[in-house]
């Protein structure tokens, strides 16, 4: 199956897949090179990845979303269920309140593929206006998803990631206790 990696996934990952995969690495609106004067949500960039599988005619690629790309692909597989085979959510939020908004913007900063470092305004809107995504919602989700964390070095906390992979029925967690995710 081919992959869609979602935006936020960072490029040296994708390219490592690609050697063993065929890898669509997608911009979101108002991410890397796409158009900048535009509105960000997350319901709306699963749609825009939804169409991007319709227009390539793929068959049910496997989605791996890493931050905010995580919470796309969540949408994506809740909105958009029969269009997917597989889930993978590096670092991946359902509850935007969980995360620690100052530590949050200082470690993203400092990552240089970070989408939202020329964009700053439009990611904290979003962030803040993000709607919680619900146990109920999570669990239409049935494509087989693994929910990897970074363990206590993550920014996302563990019990968020504990929360996404508890509402998916056909889930697994993987804790990277020692890394960031």
């Amino acid at each position: 199956n081919p992959i869609v990696v979602s935006t936020d996934f960072p490029f040296f990952i994708a390219h490592k897949l690609a050697k063993d995969f065929k890898v669509y690495n997608v911009d979101r609106r108002c991410c890397g090179k796409s158009e900048r004067n535009c509105d960000l949500t997350y319901e709306e960039s699963a749609k825009d990845i939804y169409e991007l599988i319709q227009k390539l005619n793929l068959d049910k690629p496997m989605i791996l979303g890493s931050s905010g790309g995580a919470s796309v692909a969540l949408h994506l597989a809740i909105n958009y269920p029969d269009c997917i085979s597989k889930l993978v959510l590096c670092s991946g939020v359902a509850r935007m309140e969980k995360i620690e908004m100052p530590k949050y913007a200082v470690i993203m900063n400092q990552l240089p593929w970070y989408p939202g470092k020329k964009n700053i305004v439009k990611f904290e809107n979003l962030n803040n206006t993000a709607k919680e995504i619900t146990p109920e919602q999570l669990s239409k989700i049935t494509v087989p998803t693994l929910v990897i964390n970074g363990g206590k070095k993550d920014i996302v906390p563990i019990e968020e990631a504990k929360y996404i992979a508890d509402s998916i029925s056909n889930s697994q967690l993987l804790l990277l206790e020692n890394e960031i995710a």
